[in-house]
């Protein structure tokens, strides 16, 4: 018998041992989802007791995944108003039996619509696993499985970026998926008819009339940018064979993704409350602010969801954090809250004061004072949040004590991103403090 049949015999062998092991409980049937929108179907003998751990190593072997897939993958439960990791010990009937009271627990969901909420069981990447890591990822089986999950991302408008780089992404998805362009097969109405699975919503929505104005609308549409993105990306690629070298642009569009500080986030849902004036606040107060929280294991993000703005990424050196429960007063049941403390160089000069975006404006004119800034964010799951954050920084801390050189004095804790996010503070409603704890208001 040769090496490979040897080894594909053992393969099917320890598959099988785990899919016949019993521990007493009755069989079940689950479907496993990846983020490409395959199911995986499984009929396991211990079905009520299975582990994730377990599960996990299944689709590894089911999809023939290399061993270093399980560091980089993990499931998840996913649905539309809720999203859980699954820790390596739990065991997902038990989780998916407790789903309604987890949705009203850390959602505002409600009663129907968590009654109606269908948890699907996906293999996805592990939020735990660093990005320096997975730019190590060579398999192409692998980095498929991520480019799909980024480009649900991108299309979702959880990851927010630069205009120029959605026709990027848009441009190597349609070279992967539609080939090279031609201008004899490619028109501008096929363009058209698929903004929706190239594109985030707000990236091809029409002129909207707001209550102050009309938005802006492109030079192009979104359709004609399309279409010289994927003209572009073909010419560079020219001499790609396109089907022997999917790994190839699958990387190079996960390159895009990989520069921004909240690639491979858990993205978790909360508002915050709006700046305005004090007279207004007092007339007809704003509604508060929609926000993503998108926590990785070099930062925490806030993103405004309604406008797909990117407001704040805060690394954890810079930050410094504390969930806390409301006070119930019988009459509402107000959200937990985390805050957000960050250091900042800004701007202060008499009764006129200006926030410097990262403290460059300041430091140019000499007169930057370092202050703390205080954000408040109000959610169901700032509990969760609180517990990832804490995770993460731990280790982080755990992973730079066994690395020579890092000075673990400040913290060593960096931001790996090479894309410069500028913070937009003036959009936020934030407290301000002294390095010594005055509050600065």
């Amino acid at each position: 018998m040769s090496q490979g049949a040897e080894d594909q015999n053992a393969h099917t062998n320890e598959r099988d041992a785990l899919l016949d092991k019993s521990h007493g409980s009755e069989p079940a049937e689950l479907v496993i989802f990846l983020r490409d929108r395959a199911g995986i179907y499984f009929h396991l003998e211990d079905g009520l007791q299975a582990r994730a751990e377990e599960l996990v190593e299944l689709v590894i072997r089911e999809q023939g995944l290399p061993h270093e897939a399980k560091d980089v993958f993990s499931l998840w439960f996913v649905s539309s108003i809720l999203e859980l990791r699954l820790k390596s010990h739990h065991q997902p009937f038990q989780i998916v039996n407790k789903w309604d009271q987890l949705c009203a627990l850390y959602t505002d969901a409600k009663y129907n619509d968590i009654r109606e909420s269908e948890p699907v069981l996906m293999f996805q990447r592990d939020v735990f696993c660093p990005r320096e890591q997975e730019l190590f990822v060579t398999n192409e089986q692998m980095l498929c499985l991520l480019y799909h999950e980024a480009k649900f991302n991108v299309i979702e408008g959880r990851y927010v970026l630069y205009i120029e780089d959605y026709h990027r992404l848009a441009g190597l998805q349609a070279l992967i998926h539609m080939g090279k362009f031609s201008a004899q097969t490619h028109v501008r109405t096929e363009y058209q008819t698929n903004l929706m699975q190239f594109y985030p919503e707000h990236m091809y929505t029409k002129d909207r009339f707001l209550f102050f104005g009309k938005t802006k609308s492109p030079a192009k549409d979104c359709e004609e940018l399309f279409m010289e993105a994927h003209r572009k990306v073909s010419e560079e690629y020219a001499d790609l064979d396109v089907d022997k070298s999917l790994s190839i642009l699958y990387r190079k569009y996960l390159e895009i993704c990989w520069s921004y500080p909240f690639y491979g986030s858990a993205f978790f849902s909360g508002r915050i409350e709006t700046p305005s004036s004090r007279l207004k606040k007092l007339i007809l107060p704003p509604p508060d602010t929609e926000v993503w929280v998108a926590i990785n294991t070099d930062c925490v993000t806030v993103i405004n969801r309604t406008r797909c703005e990117l407001l704040l990424s805060i690394p954890f050196s810079q930050l410094s954090w504390e969930y806390k429960d409301p006070d119930f007063d019988g009459d509402n049941d107000p959200p937990p809250c985390l805050f957000l403390q960050f250091l900042v160089d800004e701007l202060r000069s008499g009764s006129e004061r200006e926030d410097a975006e990262n403290g460059a404006a300041a430091t140019a004119m000499g007169t930057a004072e370092p202050v703390t800034k205080l954000l408040k964010v109000y959610s169901r799951e700032a509990k969760l949040m609180d517990a990832l954050i804490e995770t993460c920084v731990r280790r982080k801390r755990q992973q730079l004590q066994g690395s020579p050189g890092v000075d673990f004095v400040d913290g060593g804790l960096f931001d790996n991103s090479s894309r410069k996010i500028l913070n937009k503070l003036d959009q936020l409603c934030l407290s301000t403090y002294s390095k010594d704890g005055e509050n600065l208001d």
